[in-house]
Parts: structure tokens; sequence; C-alpha cells
């Protein structure tokens, strides 16, 4: 009687024994995609790069659901749930930096304003000139610019970190045509190439290339300021 007890158990325990060795472990990228979509979401992703980081989530998601089932596509999914995911988190740090960066425009336009100020007062009072710093040996031109909702290329070539003239912007779309079709078309997210190495002969030809056009109002002044 015990010896046909133990036989039963044994013919119950060797399918579920069977199953638990055919079953094929989980693909190494799912524990690289659980990372990266985390790595996306403490940098702050859901709130910045909401878009790419729903989509990271939604790779994951299924990718899990695949490698559970076993699916060889498991991988490609994972895959492409790390690449969001890493996008993600540096769509977030780029955004992070413009606004850095343009908090130190706002400090240095301050600074230059109390400056001149002081240096006047100085002037009238008879005391020793002041030397005002430059602010331009300080702040190193961007090579590259992320699009904010709104923005055009022409207002885009006038901000100081990029020309400080809204007339170059044909440099912009130029450098661009690879994601950019219509210079008209451009959108949020997007990050620019800035060409640094321009001549003066290629920045007066695209500014007869921006009149002509007529495409962005000209009502605006050239180097953007108001």
């Amino acid at each position: 009687m015990k010896i046909m007890q133990k036989t039963t158990i044994l013919l119950t325990l060797i399918p579920a024994f069977l199953l638990v060795a055919c079953a094929r472990p989980l693909p190494i990228e799912l524990h690289a995609a659980e990372q990266a979509v985390a790595d996306a979401y403490h940098a702050g992703a859901s709130h910045t790069a909401s878009d790419e980081y729903k989509a990271a989530e939604q790779s994951l998601s299924q990718g899990k659901k695949l490698a559970k089932s076993g699916k060889e596509e498991a991988r490609k999914v994972l895959l492409d749930a790390i690449d969001m995911g890493h996008e993600a988190e540096l769509t977030t740090y780029r955004y992070q930096l413009d606004l850095a960066e343009e908090h130190i425009l706002r400090l240095e336009a301050q600074r230059d304003v109390y400056l001149q100020a002081l240096r006047k007062v100085y002037d009238e009072k008879g005391l020793s000139e002041i030397t005002i710093p430059d602010s331009n040996t300080k702040y190193k031109p961007s090579a590259s610019y992320r699009v904010r909702s709104g923005e055009n290329l022409f207002a885009i070539a006038a901000r100081r970190k990029v020309y400080n003239d809204s007339l170059l912007w044909p440099l912009i779309y130029k450098a661009n045509r690879d994601q950019i079709k219509d210079p008209q078309q451009i959108y949020p997210g997007q990050i620019l190439t800035i060409p640094r190495e321009v001549t003066d002969e290629e920045k007066e030809e695209a500014r007869t290339i921006a009149r002509e056009s007529k495409i962005f109002s000209q009502s605006s002044p050239a180097n953007g300021k108001k």
C-alpha cells in the first residue's frame, strides 16, 4: 500500500518537474528594460517626456508578457523598451539643461543691468571706474537646441544662445534637413543641430534667403531684441 502511494506521488510530481525543467529562462534584456524605465521615471520623464516614457512602459509590459509565454520576439520588444527608456531619460535631462541655461542668461542680464547702474553711480560721484566683466567670455553657445512648444525656426535663431539673429534661421533648416521637411513645421522635443563653424558669407547668404523667402514675418527685429 505504501509503495503504491509513493508511486502515485512520484507520477504526480514528474509532469510538474518536466514543466519547470522545460520552461525558458527570462531573457536578460528584461532586467535591463526594467532598469531603463525606472531610471527614466526617477529622472522625471513621466512629466517632461511623457510620450516617450509611456511608450517605454508599454513595451516593457508587452515584453514581460511575451517573455513569460516563452516567445522569442520578447527580446526585440524589450530592446525597444530599453531604447525608449533611455531616450525619455535623455530628453528629460536635455530639458533640464535648457532650463538651467535660460536661468543663467537671466542672471547674466540682471548682473549686467546692476553693474551698468553701479557704474553710472560711480561716474556721477567721481569715483574710480569699475570693470564690468564681459558676459560673453563665460557663455558658450550651444551646438544643439531642443524645440519648445509654439516655437519656429525664426524665433529659435533669434535666441541669444543660438544666433541672436532671427534671419539666420535658414542655417538651422539646412543643417537639419534630415528631420525638417518644411521650415514651417517643427515639433516640440526635436533636437536641432546648430551650425557653429559658419563664415560671414554664409551668414549673409542665409539672411538674403530669409528676406526673399518671406516664410516668416519680418516684423520682429532681426537680432531678436524687442
